[in-house]
C-alpha cells in the first residue's frame, strides 16, 4: 500500500522558493530527474537543493523535506558559519534615524532587505553588491521620511515648497531655490528625526527669506525652538553621515 502524504504541505507549489528553517528563510530548488531513483537534499552556502525522481508526487517530497527539517536546519547552519561573508559592509553598522543597525548578511537566491530590530538582514547572492542594497534601502525609506517631515514643518509654516527631491550632494544638507524647490540629502535618514526637522525647517524658512539675516535665523528658530543646538550636532556626525 502506498503511504498517503497528505497533511505534509512545506514547500510553495514551484520548482524554486524559499524553505522556513528555523529563522532563517533559505532558497530552494527542486530539481527532478529521469535517471534519479531516491530523494535526495544538498545544502550549499546559497540554497538548499531538492532531487527527486521525475514519478514523485509533490506531496512525497513535501513530507521528506518534513522528516528532514532538523537535519537541514543544522547543516544550513554549519554551511553559514563557514561561509566568509561576501562584502567589506558585512563587518560594519548602518545608521538609521539615529541608532546603529547591525548588519546581518546572508547569502541567497533573491537580494531582499529588511530591518529586523535593530539589525538590518540582507538577503543576496554571492556575488552582490551588498553596500549598493543598503544603499537602495536607505533611499527608499529617506524618500518617504524626508517628505513626511517636509510637509510636517511646512504646514506650521503655512507654505509649501513647489516641489521637493532628494538630493546625492557631498557637503550640503539641503537647498532652496527661488522657485520653492527644495532638495534635501538622503543621507539625512541616518540622522535623529530632530536633526532632520532641523534641516527641514532651515530650507522651508527660505521660501520666506532667501538669505541667512537675522529674520530668516528667526524663522528658523520658530519652526524649530532649539535649532541652534540642533545645527551643531548635525555638524559634529557630519563627517561620518558622508561616509555612506
Amino acid at each position: 500500500m502506498r503511504p498517503k502524504w497528505r497533511g505534509c504541505p512545506l514547500l510553495p507549489h514551484a520548482n524554486s522558493g524559499v524553505l522556513q528553517l528555523g529563522d532563517a528563510a533559505v532558497p530552494y530548488q527542486l530539481r527532478r530527474s529521469r535517471r534519479r531513483r531516491t530523494l535526495g537534499l544538498t545544502v550549499t552556502a546559497c540554497e538548499v537543493r531538492i532531487h527527486a525522481p521525475n514519478w514523485t508526487p509533490r506531496a512525497e517530497i513535501e513530507c521528506y523535506v518534513k522528516q528532514q527539517h532538523d537535519w537541514l536546519r543544522r547543516a544550513w547552519g554549519r554551511v553559514q558559519a563557514r561561509t566568509p561573508q561576501s562584502d567589506a559592509a558585512s563587518d560594519k553598522a548602518v545608521r538609521y534615524l539615529g541608532r546603529t543597525l547591525t548588519l546581518d548578511i546572508r547569502p541567497s537566491l533573491f537580494s531582499e532587505v529588511r530591518r529586523h530590530g535593530d539589525s538590518l538582514r540582507v538577503h543576496a547572492p554571492l556575488d552582490a553588491d551588498t553596500g549598493a542594497l543598503i544603499r537602495d534601502w536607505l533611499l527608499a525609506r529617506a524618500e518617504r521620511l524626508l517628505a513626511w517631515r517636509l510637509a510636517r514643518i511646512a504646514q506650521k509654516l503655512g507654505r509649501a515648497p513647489s516641489r521637493f527631491a532628494l538630493s546625492n550632494a557631498q557637503t550640503q544638507w539641503g537647498s532652496c531655490t527661488r522657485s520653492g524647490r527644495i532638495r534635501l540629502n538622503w543621507r539625512l535618514v541616518q540622522a535623529p528625526l530632530t536633526l532632520i526637522d532641523y534641516v527641514a525647517a532651515h530650507e522651508l524658512a527660505h521660501l520666506v527669506h532667501l538669505d541667512h539675516s537675522p529674520r530668516f535665523w528667526a524663522k528658523v528658530a520658530e519652526l524649530c525652538p532649539d535649532a541652534l543646538a540642533r545645527r551643531a550636532e548635525l555638524r559634529t556626525m557630519s563627517a561620518v553621515l558622508f561616509e555612506m
